[in-house]
């Protein structure tokens, strides 16, 4: 029986809790064991490969997601795409080779030691395939089960990590293979898991497959998407080789550890992506485009109010922030953050409108508007990080700026199609964030507690909660409900407890 949608996002929020919790100790940890220029070395190598393994897939894999979640019986697909995933990962592989052999890898992978190349590469792969095995249990709504599983191996592999800190001599060599373990690990887990379930089997690999027929179905899905795959992950492997080239390893470490900060806002936001994602293409198979309206309607405000309610909370608190993770060597990094802090608000409405489009199969239009907003944001990288030398917080500005437009954009188009108000949509964008601001000031003012930047930073953030809990209370319109659903929330919320 297939959980509701509820019971899958909340399962989800559950786990990246855990998540944001555990990434919170990471960034506490790793970056000043690392220090800025290894850090930074890191930083680049997983965007690097991140990049290149995303143009390689193609879309491929959102294809993949679409298709299974709109017809589970269709187990063929995992045979096929498993093949291309050992396809992937030779081409990627090759690819490197081919850069050392040839004497590139200093231009491309400029100040990285040649050691942790192969590493970097392997670490991109078996984040990807991660992603791909999730895609699967969200496909097949398995979402409680394999959530569950994500909590208690991201506590174990915290403890693996702490242990290797503690007793190892801790190295981006070590920090590296950390990864491997737990990549690798809950790969296993969750082959079991869909052995058990029956979606992996022998079977799967030895019925007869029409190669064809579904290398041009993937084909018509991609093909619109492939310039633009071309062009924006390009720029993407441009802009970090920029920043590294233009400014070296400590603004490229600046910028991760901003980002990792910042991207704990989207963990709160993110779980609802492939829920709703299954639900829009499951819909739209069903020809209800009724029902997809309700949902984007109904969760699209909350999850923008979400992901404001943190990073506005983030932005008041850079400095102090800064001071409870890191060290003096990364207080630098502190414009970078309250710019990037900015960028989960824009991130939330891109996921769930790219969502809607590949839902709905409209890949020209989406890839009509990522290619314009990915040439404006190419002029953004030339103005920030090259031209004024920014470094770390020019490239949060050319990110935040080049996201603003281009899902607006996409807004747009959604919105028109699912016939509701564009305007009501963009006015919501802007008062959610002045309202978390006022909130977020006067909280900021309120508490000064000197003896305790940690007690100063968690009586601060209890405040503006209450606060903007109290102002939701009062006028929910905030989170995109008005006061009678809120009323019919609660009081069934209330029932059920009792």
């Amino acid at each position: 029986m297939t959980d509701s949608l509820k019971k899958r996002y909340a399962i989800k929020l559950l786990a990246n809790i855990v998540t944001g919790i555990i990434n919170a100790v990471l960034v506490a940890i790793v970056p000043k064991a690392l220090g800025p220029i290894v850090y930074g070395q890191f930083t680049f190598l997983q965007q690097f490969f991140n990049q290149l393994v995303a143009f390689f897939d193609a879309s491929t894999s959102i294809g993949f997601f679409t298709k299974l979640s709109a017809k589970n019986s269709r187990k063929e697909l995992i045979k096929v795409y498993s093949f291309f995933s050992i396809l992937l990962l030779s081409i990627l592989c090759l690819f490197v080779f081919l850069i050392k052999q040839l004497g590139y890898s200093e231009f491309f992978l400029s100040g990285i030691p040649n050691d942790y190349i192969y590493l970097g590469l392997w670490f991109g792969f078996l984040t990807w395939f991660t992603q791909v095995y999730i895609k699967i249990s969200d496909a097949y709504a398995l979402t409680v089960s394999v959530e569950l599983i994500k909590i208690i191996h991201k506590l174990l592999m915290l403890g693996a990590l702490l242990y290797i800190i503690n007793y190892l001599p801790f190295d981006l060599s070590f920090y590296y293979y950390f990864h491997f373990l737990s990549l690798v690990s809950f790969i296993f887990v969750l082959s079991f898991l869909f052995c058990n379930k029956g979606i992996v089997s022998a079977s799967v690999f030895s019925v007869k497959t029409d190669y064809k027929n579904i290398c041009y179905e993937f084909y018509k899905f991609c093909s619109p998407l492939f310039l633009f795959n071309c062009i924006a992950i390009s720029i993407g492997i441009f802009d970090i080789w920029l920043l590294q080239n233009t400014s070296g390893s400590i603004e490229t470490g600046f910028y991760g550890l901003a980002y990792s900060i910042a991207a704990m806002c989207f963990l709160f936001t993110s779980a609802m992506t492939p829920v709703i994602t299954r639900e829009f293409s499951k819909s739209f198979a069903e020809n209800n485009l009724v029902e997809i309206s309700r949902l984007f309607q109904r969760y699209v405000p909350m999850l923008y109010a979400i992901a404001a309610y943190f990073s506005v909370f983030i932005v008041f608190e850079a400095e102090n922030l800064l001071s409870i993770f890191t060290d003096e060597r990364f207080k630098d990094a502190y414009f970078a953050l309250v710019i990037l802090a900015f960028y989960p608000l824009h991130q939330t409405y891109g996921q769930i409108n790219a969502s809607l489009f590949f839902a709905t199969e409209e890949t020209v239009k989406y890839r009509n508007i990522g290619l314009l907003s990915s040439l404006v944001g190419l002029v953004f990288s030339y103005l920030f990080i090259y031209k004024l030398e920014y470094g770390a917080a020019g490239f949060a500005w050319k990110m935040v700026l080049t996201q603003l437009l281009g899902v607006n954009f996409q807004l747009f188009f959604n919105i028109k199609k699912l016939k509701l108000s564009f305007l009501s949509f963009l006015y919501h964008q802007i008062y959610t964030v002045i309202f978390f601001c006022i909130i977020a000031y006067v909280s900021s003012k309120v508490i000064n507690i000197e003896s305790s930047l940690e007690i100063n930073f968690i009586v601060t953030g209890i405040v503006y909660s209450f606060f903007g809990a109290l102002c939701i209370f009062i006028s929910p319109s905030i989170i995109g409900v008005s006061r009678q659903q809120l009323f019919t929330t609660l009081s069934n919320t209330l029932k059920r407890k009792g």
